[in-house]
């Protein structure tokens, strides 16, 4: 672990610096999934107090990153297909509202700033630079749910959409998903906020989830039930 003391922003209490960086590190997986969290390891690499780090433990144990036992020991969430399926129920229902009301309401800029992703991905050949595919991805996804301009979906699906991508990564590592079918789905998105079709945006982005989680399960050897 690299020490935080030479980035220390201003106006960011240390705790919440601290919750940042284990965050990122549990999902690009310097921190594996299983692998025990020690407190006085993270103290000494970072130095700082421990007091910052169990606040940071305690709010990556409520998004569901950390697993706090009951002999006080701290270890990474090894995450499981069902997980993983309880996340898509959540995700499968939320991010189709969200893209209803973008439809309804996104600005100049931010249909600019959900374009630019879109072209990002266009230029990206799929068997190079996965994590740089993902972020594109991802980045693609959060400009669409701020654009519904819902403070409270918008706290709820970012909560998540960390978990979501250390999901995949653990259970998936590096296979790549369905790059090609993806980014059509992601540009008949894009045409529907641009249209101000809010049902269209809803029901494609509905469609574009359900996807990715069949295409998820077949990579993970898994069958989905009722598929297409």
């Amino acid at each position: 672990m690299r020490s935080i003391v030479s980035v220390i922003k201003k106006g960011v209490t240390l705790k919440e610096q601290v919750y940042d960086y284990l965050k990122e590190q549990i999902i690009l997986g310097e921190l594996k999934p299983g692998e025990r969290l020690v407190e006085g390891k993270v103290s000494e690499a970072l130095n700082i107090s421990r007091s910052p780090i169990r606040e940071a433990i305690r709010m990556l144990e409520k998004d569901g990153l950390l697993l706090v036992n009951q002999s006080g020991g701290v270890n990474v969430v090894k995450p499981s297909i069902k997980d993983f399926q309880y996340l898509y129920e959540c995700r499968v229902e939320m991010e189709p509202v969200a893209a209803y009301f973008a439809a309804q309401r996104r600005t100049n800029e931010q249909l600019e700033t959900i374009r630019t992703h879109l072209l990002q991905m266009e230029g990206l050949p799929e068997q190079k630079r996965m994590k740089k595919i993902h972020d594109i991805n991802v980045n693609f996804h959060e400009s669409v749910v701020k654009a519904s301009a819902n403070p409270f979906l918008i706290t709820v699906i970012n909560q998540f959409r960390g978990i979501n991508s250390f999901y995949r990564k653990s259970i998936l590592e590096e296979k790549p998903l369905h790059f090609a079918d993806a980014f059509n789905e992601h540009q008949r998105i894009f045409q529907a906020i641009v249209d101000q079709d809010a049902n269209d945006a809803k029901k494609l982005m509905k469609e574009h989830i359900e996807n990715d989680f069949i295409i998820f399960m077949r990579l993970s050897n898994h069958g989905v039930e009722g598929e297409r």
